[in-house]
């Protein structure tokens, strides 16, 4: 009997874990099959997109560096350039808008859309912006599927997502993976945050859909951070509710028109909020105040803390960027600061955020921000700085700082050279390709256009002359 019972009892173990083996299973199957529903729903709605154009491309002297090189300089050559990337069909307004990067689209003369049926369409552009890299196509067609527009403020970290494009030309290719982290800092001073993900993206990924299980736009796939050039787990979404923003100014304007606060502006360092008192570091801390700019106007000082703009809290420099350059020019918004230990309330009138303004008044975690990869802080040559530095005949940035242990302090780069030349080695000629640079939009185009991980090298001219300085773009 006893026999029996402990027999009986193995056999009722082996049947609940049968049992629970089975449930396993079945979950396991459903997920598959809403991962392969979300995929049905999705991919028709999301396009190939194949480019053609040429490019300038400067003219090499085979005497440069000798007495005789500026007499000699070739023409600037031109030189097709072919490329590709992904787009996603939305509605809007009642019409039909493709929606990619901008640097997908930023050297076409010919761009054209393929649908998952292998349907073919020539696109135009109807508005691009460089800052947010989002760019806005149309084609001669009715009736396209489109994919529906989610809320990227609602997206949690951990919450599955997938990623739909075309890399390397294996069109319409499916990837998945998670949220991995929310906000992140844009490269090179670009305007808005990324949503960081490890679902592979690739180049050719660039301006496809990144859906949540909804099957919702959350945001469009943009770039990645890799020391090989493939995917390792680092890739970047555009939040599609910054989205939602620049289409709707390019669509009814053809330009995005952004708020300019008018400061300088700083994360709240951990020591400084303890020197004030506080017990958190969230916060962005006002450097400057540009003279006679919005801030200025509205009362704003330097030392105040950004705590919040109109009731949303505001904890990095970030995440202000974003709220001000989201906010129409004329709007009026609060600023909740920080002084002297009281909390303040300030109503500001932002203005337009123009290439003038910027000149006269640009924030300074921005300007580093562009630098930051690099270690380095830049400013334009002056005619008193040229004088007193004895550049008077020279065009170049000037190096203002560098922060050490940095790419550029290990380099050797040092506070008062002057960077004259970026130079990289294009792929597809295997020639070294040469930037004047005369300013600092230059250099941070020409910085834009190397990828973390590539060797690149500088001409600076100090007080020991010229030299060249061979760098490694960093990853992270």
């Amino acid at each position: 009997m006893r026999k029996f019972c402990i027999s009986l009892f193995i056999l009722s173990l082996a049947v609940a874990g049968s049992a629970q083996a089975s449930e396993n299973l079945q979950f396991l199957r459903q997920m598959s099959d809403g991962f392969a529903e979300v995929v049905a729903q999705v991919k028709p709605g999301v396009v190939k997109i194949t480019t053609e154009g040429t490019v300038n491309v400067e003219g090499r002297s085979p005497l440069r560096g000798t007495p005789w090189g500026d007499f000699f300089e070739l023409p600037d050559q031109p030189r097709e350039r072919d490329g590709q990337g992904a787009g996603v069909i939305i509605n809007f307004n009642g019409d039909q808008y493709i929606i990619t990067n901008n640097h997908v689209i930023s050297h076409a003369d010919n761009i054209r859309v393929e649908m998952t049926d292998s349907r073919f369409f020539e696109a135009e552009i109807i508005g691009r912006d460089s800052l947010s890299d989002i760019a806005v196509l149309k084609v001669d067609t009715e009736d396209l599927p489109t994919v529906a527009l989610g809320d990227s403020d609602q997206l949690r970290e951990g919450e599955w997502v997938m990623a739909i494009g075309s890399p390397l030309a294996f069109s319409h290719s499916v990837s998945t993976g998670i949220v991995s982290g929310l906000g992140r800092k844009r490269f090179f001073g670009e305007y808005g945050s990324f949503i960081q993900t490890d679902a592979a993206i690739n180049p050719g990924n660039s301006g496809g859909a990144l859906v949540n299980l909804h099957g919702e736009l959350v945001g469009i796939n943009t770039a990645i951070v890799s020391r090989s050039g493939g995917n390792i787990g680092l890739g970047f979404a555009i939040p599609i509710n910054l989205v939602k923003d620049v289409v709707e100014q390019l669509v009814e304007h053809g330009e995005v028109r952004r708020g300019l606060l008018g400061v300088h502006i700083a994360n709240l360092d951990p020591l400084v909020a303890e020197t004030m008192g506080l017990d958190r570091n969230h916060g962005v801390v006002i450097d400057e105040v540009t003279s006679g700019g919005a801030a200025d106007k509205a009362g704003v000082k330097v030392g105040d803390v950004v705590l919040a703009i109109d009731g949303q809290p505001m904890r990095n420099s970030t995440e202000l960027r974003d709220r001000i350059g989201r906010t129409a020019p004329g709007t009026e918004v609060e600023l909740l600061v920080l002084r002297d230990g009281k909390e303040k309330r300030i109503k500001v009138e932002l203005e337009l955020r123009t290439e003038e303004a910027l000149a006269s008044g640009r924030s300074r975690d921005e300007a580093e921000a562009e630098q930051e990869v690099l270690g380095l802080k830049v400013q334009e040559l002056t005619a008193e700085l040229a004088q007193r530095l004895g550049y008077e005949d020279e065009n170049g940035v000037l190096i203002a700082r560098v922060k050490r242990g940095s790419e550029a302090a290990r380099r050797g780069l040092n506070r008062g050279m002057l960077i004259q030349e970026v130079g990289r080695k294009q792929e597809e000629t295997q020639v070294i390709y040469r930037r004047q640079v005369e300013t600092v939009e230059d250099l941070e185009d020409a910085l834009a256009e190397i990828e973390p991980g590539d060797a690149f090298m500088m001409r600076v001219l100090g007080q020991r002359g010229t030299r060249l300085i061979g760098m490694r773009m960093p990853v992270n």
